[in-house]
């Protein structure tokens, strides 16, 4: 079962400005289970969650660069 946790960062990603053009927009991250410690003093992210989020963005992005191909 996929679980989505919601939350609200201003300013944390770029989707206004998609926004902003009457686009819809969703931010994503794949930091899970970390607690949310954004531009604090102990700032940090666990190695295996860092490279575990590349892994994902790397899927992610190879799935979007291959749509037209899947659609033929």
């Amino acid at each position: 079962d996929l679980q989505l946790k919601t939350q609200i960062f201003p300013g944390g990603t770029d989707s206004l400005y998609l926004r902003a053009l009457n686009i819809p927009a969703l931010g994503f991250s794949p930091m899970n289970n970390t607690p949310v410690l954004l531009h604090d003093d102990n700032e940090y992210l666990n190695k295996d969650v860092f490279l575990r989020g590349v892994e994902i963005y790397r899927q992610i992005i190879t799935a979007v660069a291959n749509v037209e191909e899947k659609l033929k």
